[in-house]
């Protein structure tokens, strides 16, 4: 694979957006359920989910699932 300036761009971006605190999808996806209950009742996040926000942000295929998600819970059929 050739390092394009667009890759290496790329790559430097998901350093700069790495948090001292990360979770894997695994751990998002345990931890999901309870961030969208929250957010239904429209409560402020608490710190101990930042996590699973700043996953989302950084993972494409957890962005998608997660708006994926949050479609069917706003679905009224």
């Amino acid at each position: 694979m050739k390092l394009t300036p667009e890759i290496l761009n790329g790559l430097a971006r998901s350093i700069a957006a790495t948090r001292p605190e990360e979770i894997d999808c695994d751990e998002w996806l345990s931890r999901v359920g309870r961030l969208l209950e929250i957010m239904q009742r429209g409560e402020p996040v608490p710190p101990d989910l930042a996590p699973v926000l700043q996953h989302i942000e950084l993972c494409p295929e957890c962005q998608e699932e997660f708006q994926l998600l949050l479609a069917a819970l706003n679905d009224p059929d």
